[in-house]
């Protein structure tokens, strides 16, 4: 993952570390484009404030030649960001340092679903943290299934309702801390390019499987989000011309074969009773009921939808690297075959298979994604802070 060209150099070198682990004085000032003596006045403040620690080189082998060179690294909690991903019902937390160490994980119902009580329960959560651990937070990432624009305001977010809503500056007041907005989808995307299995990976690309579908972008270092902050937004795509409608009368699209809610429907039809889709996917992913022989059907075409999307996803973009995870991502894991048939149909004759991996869920991890969010504008108020005290 990359700076902005805005950024300045000891943001660029603190996002650098973040993303990239230790690395030498010549390594930072080769990838960042800076010359020795702008790194070393980037450097020495963050240093002397303790983000940044100097390790002493390690002994040379006999293949390496000259002298060792240190390496310099982020010092261990150098920030804590806290991250919050919103359900339709429940928050859940996470605390991590820059280099997406989990520092505290906490999850609750959500005490009220209007804007106005989700900010209080958040700013309450928030000061509770910092009480507990006496850690000063850093900055504040929230991550919920929305339209966002500008990592700031709710577009719509058809989950709780809220439409055309500031949070991201309301947040700001309440807590006193930046904070940053985006669609979950895409914020677990940012976290998996940072710290997980998209990790030095582009072009990357996620989909999530669950009580909605979507779908996440890394592109030239950058989490794509859209000229109107809706990129990925893949749950109502057409995938065939009959079949089961979603809630909004769609035919056939995404939405209605492979998220919870219209398997759920399609169950109901097989089994000749009401399945809610809690029934069908729960917090541990895939219940019971879901494996139920009578429901293979219906799981066949969700794994055929969810390989038709991936399929469409490797002609346009040709990743080096497709994720699949979510609440719902074992039914591509028992229905692979049907799954990877799918891919391969949508696959251009000259190009190499993709590679495809699942990997298991949890909201946890989907409040890390939110927390990694904060790490970027972290790095530029550190950078606005070292400016201020030289002024």
């Amino acid at each position: 993952m990359e700076a902005t060209a805005a950024a300045g150099p000891a943001s660029r070198v603190l996002l650098r570390l973040a993303a990239a682990g230790p690395r030498t004085r010549t390594d930072l000032a080769d990838h960042l484009g800076l010359s020795a003596p702008t790194l070393s006045r980037a450097v020495r403040p963050l240093i002397e404030d303790g983000l940044l620690l100097e390790d002493e080189p390690s002994a040379p082998t006999a293949a390496e030649a000259g002298r060792p060179a240190k390496r310099l690294r982020l010092a261990p909690r150098a920030a804590a960001l806290l991250g919050i991903k919103l359900t339709a019902k429940d928050l859940y937390a996470q605390v991590i340092d820059p280099l997406g160490s989990p520092l505290v994980e906490v999850s609750e119902p959500l005490a009220a679903r209007d804007p106005d009580g989700v900010v209080e329960q958040i700013a309450g959560l928030s000061r509770r943290i910092e009480r507990s651990t006496g850690m000063a937070l850093s900055g504040i990432g929230l991550s919920l299934g929305a339209s966002v624009v500008d990592g700031a305001t709710i577009a719509v977010a058809p989950f709780l309702g809220w439409r055309d809503e500031p949070i991201g500056e309301r947040l700001r007041e309440a807590t006193g801390l930046d904070a940053i907005v985006a669609n979950d989808v895409r914020a677990f995307t940012h976290a998996e390019a940072w710290f997980g299995l998209g990790h030095g990976v582009d072009p990357f690309a996620l989909l999530t499987i669950g009580a909605g579908i979507g779908c996440g972008l890394v592109i030239g270092g950058r989490t794509i989000a859209g000229a109107h902050g809706a990129a990925g937004s893949i749950g109502h795509l057409p995938l065939r011309e009959e079949g089961p409608a979603c809630e909004m009368g769609h035919v056939g699209c995404a939405r209605a074969l492979a998220a919870a809610p219209g398997i759920a429907h399609q169950a109901s039809e097989v089994l000749g009773h009401h399945v809610s889709p809690e029934e069908i996917v729960g917090p541990a992913g895939l219940t019971e009921l879901a494996r139920d022989p009578q429901l293979a059907g219906v799981l066949e075409a969700a794994s055929d939808a969810a390989g038709r999307i991936v399929g469409s996803i490797v002609a346009l973009v040709d990743p080096e690297l497709v994720v699949v995870s979510g609440e719902s991502v074992g039914l591509v894991e028992a229905h692979r075959q049907v799954f990877d048939a799918a891919v391969e149909r949508s696959r251009h004759w000259s190009a190499p298979p993709p590679r495809i991996l699942t990997r298991s869920f949890s909201f946890g991890e989907w409040a890390r994604g939110a927390a990694a969010l904060a790490i970027e504008p972290w790095t530029r108020a550190v950078e606005a802070g070292l400016r201020g005290s030289s002024a």
